[in-house]
Parts: structure tokens; C-alpha cells; sequence
């Protein structure tokens, strides 16, 4: 501290004095030339400590960080060039023209911090389709203004979409459930809100910019079948272009794996289920049960369980083992 004190009386003081006199009396070039004509001999300090903060510039994680590091090191190289004893311009040049670079990211990065507000239909949108998957709450909104975005309700037995429809929108099931129906007309999944509740496909990242110029249309139908089911919707073709301009292609991408994902494993769990139902469908479709149906004792007795512990809904925990299987008579027996 005294050094600094020291430095500041006989050094510092009588510079920054002489500096502003020399401003008031021959102008602000002046005091340039004076700055120059006291740092020119310590001009290496300046690259030193430019290149020191550089360094401290390139292990920041925070981008906003990085590149106000970047301004301040761009400064001092700058000062660098002009306090040569023939100033090198060019590089001077080239270094403003990089912080006004730095600058407009700077600020860009600002706005996107600045918190915003949502309401609870957009906020419950963004939480449940886009967070996860490193979108920000202001690229969502870009997104949902760019593809006309807005919120809507369907009631039970109203089909969304049907098979052979043209694609115009994507939607995101945020309430209800939707059934899955493929091209014969069969159910193949029901979709619930979560992973995998986009009706239909929400970014494909290998297909080309001219994607949407021709007609497509839709392979399967998706219908309501809760008593009200809440959508996001948006325009397919402008959303994926604004996704494109917004460089959120790999947000997008993290996005559909994740919904594909989820339909598989929504598929899986249901697989049993349709299977069942289908059977049960196969059952009874001539309205009565007769004994070409008794293999359905066959089985619950090679399972274990007895045709009262199946009507019933609980097997008795008191048995254990597989049961003895009823007495068949094929359909083929002669005592028949």
C-alpha cells in the first residue's frame, strides 16, 4: 500500500495533472498523445496482462463470463497496437471490430437471463414438453409465436387427427388421454401426459429444409377418450423451420428421443393389456360363450389358478402350487 502511495505521488499524480491541463489547453488529442507519450515505454504490460486475462477468459464455463474476459482482453490489446511508436491500426481495428461482436452476444445473453413470466397454460407446456430438454423459457415462447401456438380442448370421442388427414400440426397432450389407432382401425396405445405425448412427430433432424414444400399426410389417428383432454398446438411446418433458424436443432432432437422413447415403453406396457382385450373381443364376438371357450380353464389351471379365484380377482394365498387341471373333453371325442 505505501508503494502504491509512493508510486501514486511522484508519478501517478503529476501525470493525471499534467494530462488534464494538457486537455483543457490543446484538447482531447492532446491528452492522448500525453497518455501515449507516458505508457509507450511500458507497452508490454498491457500484452501481458491481456494475455493473462485471455487465459482466465478460455476456462470459464459461463459464456457470459467468457466473453466480457474477451472484451476487457480485447481493450488491452488494442491499447497495445496504439502505443506503438508507430501505431499498428489494422490490428487495432480488428480488435474493436471483435468486441462489438463479444458486445451483441453480451447483450443477447442478457435479455435471454432477464426472468420472464408465464402463465399457467404456457408455463405447464414449457415444464412438461421443452425444460428438460434445454430449451429456455424465451426460446419456447419464440417457438410457440413462430408456429401460431395456442392451447386447446377436445372432448371424449372427438378424433385429433385422422389417418389420410394432411399434417398441419403437432400436438402435446397436457390432460386426458388420447388413443393411438393404427391404419386397420386397431388400438395400439394409449397415451397419457409425460414422455411420449407428442401426437405425432415433434422434430425429425434428418430431413431436408424443403421437407414441408410437398403434402404429407397422417399414417395413423389419435382420438380422445377421457372426458377432456387439453392440447398444445402448433403449426408442424413453421415450428420446425423457427427451430432451424434458432439453432435449437439439438434441443429438438434430445426432445423426439426422449418422446420415442416414451412410446415404446408406453407400447410395452400395453401389449399384455391389448392382447387380453383382444382375446375377450374374440370370445364373446358371436354373443355367447360356449365350450370351444374352455381352454380359458386350461390355462388358468396351468397358471395356478382356479375359475372362482379369476372371477373373484385374488388368488387364495393359503394355496400354493399349480392346480390340477379340469377335466377336458376335446371337441373331437367320440362321447361327444
Amino acid at each position: 500500500m505505501v508503494t502504491l502511495l509512493h508510486f501514486w505521488k511522484n508519478a501517478g499524480r503529476p501525470f493525471v495533472r499534467r494530462c488534464v491541463t494538457a486537455h483543457r489547453g490543446g484538447g482531447f488529442l492532446h491528452a492522448l498523445s500525453c497518455f501515449k507519450e507516458r505508457w509507450s515505454t511500458k507497452c508490454h504490460y498491457f500484452v501481458h496482462i491481456g494475455n493473462c486475462i485471455v487465459l482466465l477468459a478460455i476456462n470459464q464455463k459461463d459464456m457470459l463470463q467468457l466473453r466480457s474476459l474477451s472484451v476487457t482482453a480485447s481493450l488491452f490489446g488494442i491499447a497495445y497496437n496504439l502505443l506503438q511508436p508507430s501505431p499498428l491500426w489494422a490490428p487495432a481495428a480488428w480488435g474493436g471490430f471483435f468486441i462489438s461482436c463479444h458486445l451483441y452476444y453480451i447483450a443477447q445473453l442478457l435479455r435471454d437471463r432477464v426472468g420472464i413470466t408465464l402463465d399457467a397454460d404456457h408455463e405447464a407446456a414449457y415444464e412438461m414438453a421443452f425444460m428438460g430438454h434445454g430449451f429456455t423459457p424465451r426460446q419456447f415462447l419464440k417457438l410457440f409465436e413462430a408456429a401460431h401456438g395456442r392451447i386447446e380442448e377436445a372432448r371424449c370421442g372427438t378424433f385429433i387427427c385422422r389417418k389420410g388427414e394432411p399434417k398441419k400440426w403437432v400436438h402435446y397432450l397436457l390432460d386426458g388421454k388420447v388413443m393411438l389407432i393404427d391404419g386397420s382401425e386397431d388400438k395400439v396405445v394409449n397415451i397419457v401426459p409425460g414422455k411420449g405425448s407428442w401426437l405425432g412427430e415433434f422434430f425429425d433432424p434428418a430431413e431436408p429444409e424443403d421437407h414441408w414444400a410437398t403434402p404429407h399426410f397422417h399414417q395413423v389417428s389419435f382420438k380422445c377418450i377421457a372426458p377432456r383432454c387439453r392440447l398444445l398446438t402448433l403449426e408442424i411446418d413453421s415450428l420446425h423451420r423457427a427451430i432451424r433458424e434458432a439453432g435449437l436443432a439439438e434441443a429438438a432432437t434430445r426432445a423426439e428421443i426422449s418422446d420415442l422413447w416414451g412410446k415404446l415403453r408406453g407400447s410395452h406396457h400395453e401389449h399384455r393389456r391389448n392382447t387380453y382385450s383382444a382375446m375377450l373381443e374374440l370370445a364373446v364376438a358371436d354373443g355367447k360363450v360356449d365350450a370351444k371357450e374352455e381352454d380359458h380353464e386350461v390355462k388358468l389351471a396351468e397358471l395356478g389358478w382356479t375359475a372362482e379365484e379369476f372371477a373373484s380377482g385374488q388368488r387364495d394365498p393359503t394355496r400354493r402350487g399349480p392346480r390340477p387341471l379340469p377335466k377336458y373333453r376335446p371337441c373331437c371325442s367320440p362321447t361327444a
